[in-house]
This record gives structure tokens, sequence and C-alpha cells, in this order.
């Protein structure tokens, strides 16, 4: 080997350590950085806790009062405003601004809110407070964090790490009050209520195992004692007081994480990998796609070619949306993963660019066979989510078509705004009233015995389903021409109504919601006719 070639390789590995040492040095900086940081805010938080706690506090009351044993009652939209206001004063108080922009978290959260005491569906529901979760702790990084640089792999990133350091925060609030505490003692204010907190935590748990001795030991007292417990449950003050101290636990140490700012601002681009790896895979996944679009166009959506034997349109499209809905999913996975970890190159933008738009194909073939697939069979909650999921990516791949030619496109906001507005859409629709409304309509109400079988296989008569519906489908399904009908065909339905009326009676001024509200009017004076 040349002596000059010596040379250059050692320049080279000398310019390289030199490089991995500044970029550690300034790796060690932040991180003393950071941890400076951190310990001031614990101090900060220290400071205040008699804010904060009290807050928190009163937060978990709140809290309490609104959800324990109501679901989806009217105090649902007030917690979700009390949610907004608590994480306002938490953020003035913190000294963090509040974001203009931030008007669209807060838009949905209230619209969330609201929509849950006007549906029963419990799935429905579900997913609503999973939103109004996630759409919260997006509204608080955007505060507490200079976001705008953010790729989609950041955002996920810092969702995920800041779930993880609350967590690990649960005890601060322990720690923080105790600190506190000691604070207002060496400072001579209230220098024993320390030890008052400390008593009544020792006092709890010991008063729970005196008082089961003393009632084992004589029934006069043992009796005495069971008659406190004729209006309270033991199981409703266990859980009135588990939800008190997981909601304050819990806000407390959400707070605490955000103000120690353990989640960096700095985005890193990430976006080093060798572009060939990702075009190997991508090119031949592009290529297979090209040929099924080919086949959906040609078969499906034009039925210009032959099917093979035996088989029929209907049964050709009504198959295999469920497993289109997957690659779909999966399509948009891969073009996340390539944008977030690869180099930029021409060819990879153009083999993502065919994906989307294969993907944007797989999902009308999807959406196409799912109505076809509704004509012959009517409507479940399970087929109108599929058509929600298919129009929601189709929406999707526009961000993701401009994010893979525009570098900046905020694609992870795209997405958050085009999810929770779709969303939205669905949680006010009442997707059970539509179901049953769709289906009753191919309900035969003859006796059918001069119908063939093929003609009243066209009818609808999955009246076991129709019972398991919430009460939004009540004033369909009970109304003056139905009621009578669907009672004399499956006692499920009898069943079906009473419970409907039996929900509509707990209807109180904490747990109204309007759906079993709606469902009791409209079975009043139902219960003689069958």
């Amino acid at each position: 080997m040349d002596v000059r070639d010596v040379r250059e390789r050692e320049l080279r590995n000398g310019g390289f350590m030199e490089e991995r040492m500044e970029k550690g040095a300034v790796c060690a900086a932040n991180v003393q950085k950071t941890t400076v940081q951190a310990d001031e805010h614990r101090i900060f938080m220290r400071k205040n806790y008699a804010f904060f706690g009290g807050a928190s506090a009163l937060y978990a009351l709140f809290y309490t009062f609104c959800l324990y044993r109501n679901a989806s009652g009217i105090t649902y939209p007030f917690f979700a405003a009390g949610t907004l206001v608590y994480f306002y004063l938490c953020t003035r108080r913190s000294g963090v601004p509040w974001k203009k922009d931030s008007i669209f978290y807060l838009v949905s959260i209230l619209l969330l809110g609201v929509s849950v005491f006007l549906t029963d569906n419990s799935a429905i529901n579900g997913m609503t407070k999973a939103g109004i979760l996630l759409l919260t702790v997006s509204m608080m990084l955007h505060q507490y964090m200079n976001d705008g640089r953010w790729n989609f792999s950041k955002y996920m990133l810092s969702l995920g790490q800041g779930a993880l350091e609350t967590v690990a925060s649960l005890g601060y609030p322990v720690s923080d009050g105790n600190a506190w505490l000691k604070g207002r003692e060496q400072e001579g204010k209230n220098a024993k209520s320390r030890y008052v907190l400390l008593g009544i935590l020792i006092l709890c748990p010991l008063l729970v195992v005196i008082l089961a001795l003393l009632a084992s030991a004589d029934l006069v007292f043992r009796e005495l004692f069971i008659h406190l417990f004729d209006y309270v449950e033991p199981i409703d003050i266990f859980m009135v007081c588990f939800m008190l101290a997981f909601m304050f636990f819990v806000s407390y140490s959400f707070i605490a994480m955000l103000n120690r700012r353990v989640i960096r601002e700095e985005c890193a681009d990430r976006r080093r990998q060798e572009p060939v790896l990702a075009i190997t895979v991508t090119s031949v996944l592009a290529f297979v796609y090209l040929i099924f679009c080919g086949i959906q166009i040609v078969y499906l959506f034009f039925q210009k070619s032959g099917l093979p034997d035996g088989q029929s349109y209907a049964s050709y499209a009504r198959q295999g949306f469920f497993q289109l809905l997957a690659v779909c999913l999966i399509n948009l996975a891969i073009v996340l993963v390539c944008l977030s970890f690869f180099r930029e190159s021409r060819a990879l933008k153009g083999i993502l660019t065919v994906i989307s738009l294969c993907t944007g194909c797989m999902a009308a073939s999807s959406a196409y066979r799912m109505l076809l697939y509704i004509g012959a069979y009517r409507l479940t909650f399970l087929r109108i989510l599929v058509l929600w999921a298919l129009a929601v990516i189709a929406a999707s791949l526009v961000g993701i078509l401009c994010s893979i030619f525009r570098k900046d496109f905020p694609l992870f906001r795209y997405l958050m705004v085009v999810v929770t507005v779709c969303y939205i859409i669905l949680a006010f629709a009442k997707p059970d009233y539509w179901i049953a409304r769709f289906n009753m309509e191919y309900v035969n109400r003859e006796s059918g015995l001069e119908l063939t079988a093929e003609q009243r296989g066209e009818f609808y008569g999955d009246f076991i389903y129709l019972s398991g519906l919430s009460a939004d489908a009540a004033p369909v399904l009970a109304s003056e021409e139905n009621y009578a009908f669907l009672c004399g065909e499956t006692d499920a339905m009898k069943r079906y109504f009473a419970r409907m009326e039996a929900r509509a009676q707990e209807n109180g001024i904490r747990t109204f919601n309007l759906s079993r509200y709606l469902a009791g009017r409209a079975l009043d004076g139902r219960s003689g006719v069958s």
C-alpha cells in the first residue's frame, strides 16, 4: 500500500474520531443542560406545590363526581371543559404562554365531550374517550414544546416518551408534597401538618382491620356496623377513593413531567439509511400492486373480462375487503417508515408515489366490495367502521403524497386533523340509528309463505343483531310500524325493549343521556302493544 494512501486514511480516521468526539461533547452538554433544567423545574414544582397539588386534588374530585358510575352522562361535557380549565391554569402558573393555534384542540375536545352524552353506543364512546385523551396529551405537548419542526416519527416518539415519563413521575406528588411541608416547617408555618397527614395515612388501613375484627367479635357492634352501609356500599367507597387517588397522581405527575422538560425539542434527522434498501423492497411491492390494481379495474370496476367458472360478480366482489383494508394499513406504515428513516432519492419518491396511488385504488376496491356486501347483507356497525376507516385512509393519502414531495409538510398535524374531523362526524352520526333504519327498510312484514327461497333471501331477517343495538336505534325499532312486528318475531326484541325502558328510567341529574331519554320516549305507551 502506498505511503500516501496510508496517510490519507489516517487523516480520515483522525477527522472521523474528532467529529465523533465533538458530537459526544455536544450530547454530554445537552444531557447536562437537560439535567440542570429538570432539577430547576423540580424545585419550581415543590415551591408551588400548594397550587399544583391543590389544583390536581380539585380536578380529581371533579373527575370522580362526573364519571363515577356514569360513563356517558351529561356530566361528560363538563368534565371535558373542566379538564381544559385545569390544564390552562397549570400552564399559566408554569409561565407557558397559551398558543392561539391550540383552538383546534379545544374545540375538538369539547365537541367529543358533548358527543358522549348524545349516544348510548359503548364502542363509539370508548373510542371517543381515547380520542379525548390523545388530543389532550398532544395539546399539552404542543403548548410546552416548540414542535414546529417535528416530523411524524418525532411526534409518535414524544407521545410514547411522555406516557413513560408520566409513569416514572408517579412518586413526585408524595416527594414534592413532603419537600413542601418540610420547607414550611423551616419557615415556622404549619409545623405539625406533615405529621397529621402521615397519621391519616397510617390510620386508614389500620382502621379497616380494627373494624373488621370488632365486627366479628360482637354481634351488636356488627349489626350497627352493617347498618351504616345500608345506603353506601363498601365497594363504592373503595372505588371513589381509588378514582380520587388515581386522577390526583396521574394529573400531577403529567404536569410535573411537562415542567421537567425531559422531552427534547430538537428533532434529529433520522433519514440516514441507504435508500437502495427501501428501493429494493418497495419496487417489488409496487410492481405487484400495479398488477393487482389492474385486475381490480378490469374485473371489478369495469367488469369487462370473464371470471373463473362458477364465480359470479356478486360473490367475487363480496370477498377480500378486510384483507385489502389490512394491506392499505401496511402500505401506509411502509411509506411512513421510508419517509422517516431513508435518505432522499428520486427513485424512492417515485416508487412511494406509485404505492400510495395503488393504496388509494385498493381502498376504493375495498369500499366498492363492502358496498356490494352491504347491498346483499345490510348494515352492521363493523361494516360502517370499515367504510369510515377507508375514507380516513383516502384522505390521509393526500397528505402522504404531499409529504413525499415536500420535506417540510406537517404530516402529523395533517393526519391528526383528518382523523379528528372524521371521527367527530362518526361520533355525532349515531351509527346504530342508521343501521336500524336501513335494515328495517328491507324487512318483509308479510307471512312470506308465497315467496320462493330466493325471494325470501332478499329480505332482512337478522333480528337477533338488531336486539343488540344501543338505545340510539330505539326510536326506529320502537316506532308504531315496527314495535309489534319485532316483538312477534323474537323474544330477544322484547328483552331489548325492556332493557331500553329500564335504562331510560335510570336517567338522573348526573347520569342523563339524550339517547336513553329518546329511547324512553319512543317506548312510552308501547308496553301493552304486542
